[in-house]
C-alpha cells in the first residue's frame, strides 16, 4: 500500500494514541503485563484493562490489520463500556468426558466445526447463566478457550450478531470470565473474514454493558 494511504490513518491521532499508552504504561508501571489475571486492586485492574484497550486500538490502525482497506479512512477507534469489576467472574469450568464437534453457523452463512469443551456459570447481576465453553487449536486468534456469546445490547450497542470473550485458566479447574475484555469478531472490521455465530445456549437475555461495543467509522466533516 502507498505511503500516502497509510499516513491517512492520521499521524496526530496516531501520536496522541502513543502518548496515552505511554500513560498508561507509567501508572501501571513496568513490572505490569497486559492481559494479567491478577486484578489486585480497582484502580489497578483498570489501569490493565485500559492499557490493552489502547494497544488493541493502536494495532488496529497498523499496516496489516485486519481493517478492510476500504474503512481505514473513515476508522474513528474503538469504543468500549466503562471498566466494570462487577462482570469479571473466577468460575468453575465443567469440561465434557470427550469433548466433541459441533458445527456452528458463521456470518458467511457457511457452517464451520468447533471444538465444545464444556460450560460456565456465570452468576450475572441478572441471574445465573450457563454458556458454552469453546476451544480453539493451536495458536487460534480467539486464544485457547473462548465464548461466543449474545446478549440484549446487540443490535443496538454492541455488534449484532453476538461477541466473543477469551478465558485464561485460573487453577486447575476454574477459568476468569472477565466480559470487560470481550471484542468484536473479525467480521465487523472486514466483512470478508467469517466468523463463527453464538449458540443458542450462549444467548443471554439480559444486557452485558462491558467490552467493546460497535466502532466507529465516519468520514471527518
Amino acid at each position: 500500500m502507498a505511503l500516502s494511504s497509510e499516513l491517512s490513518f492520521g499521524v496526530e491521532r496516531r501520536e496522541i494514541l502513543v502518548r496515552s499508552l505511554i500513560v498508561v504504561w507509567g501508572v501501571v508501571g513496568l513490572g505490569g503485563v497486559a492481559g494479567c489475571e491478577e486484578p489486585g486492586s480497582a484502580a489497578g485492574y483498570e489501569q490493565t484493562v485500559m492499557q490493552e484497550r489502547v494497544q488493541r486500538d493502536m494495532q488496529m490502525r497498523e499496516k496489516n490489520s485486519v481493517l478492510a482497506p476500504n474503512l481505514r479512512d473513515d476508522f474513528k477507534g474503538l469504543d468500549h463500556y466503562a471498566v466494570d469489576s462487577t462482570y469479571r467472574f473466577v468460575v468453575p469450568l465443567r469440561t465434557r468426558s470427550s469433548p466433541d464437534t459441533v458445527m456452528l453457523p458463521e456470518t458467511t452463512g457457511r457452517v464451520r466445526g468447533q471444538v465444545r469443551l464444556g460450560t460456565v456459570t456465570v452468576p450475572l447481576p441478572s441471574g445465573e447463566e450457563q454458556l458454552t465453553v469453546f476451544k480453539g487449536e493451536g495458536d487460534d486468534p480467539r486464544g485457547r478457550l473462548w465464548i461466543a456469546f449474545a446478549d440484549a445490547t446487540n443490535g443496538d450497542e454492541t455488534y449484532k450478531a453476538g461477541r466473543y470473550v477469551d478465558l485464561i485458566r485460573d487453577g486447575d479447574d476454574s477459568v476468569v470470565v472477565d466480559f470487560n475484555r470481550a471484542y468484536n469478531p473479525t467480521c465487523v472490521y472486514n466483512p470478508e473474514y467469517a466468523c463463527p455465530l453464538p449458540p443458542a445456549e450462549n444467548e443471554i437475555g439480559a444486557p452485558i454493558p462491558a467490552g467493546e461495543k460497535t466502532p466507529k467509522f465516519g468520514r471527518a466533516k
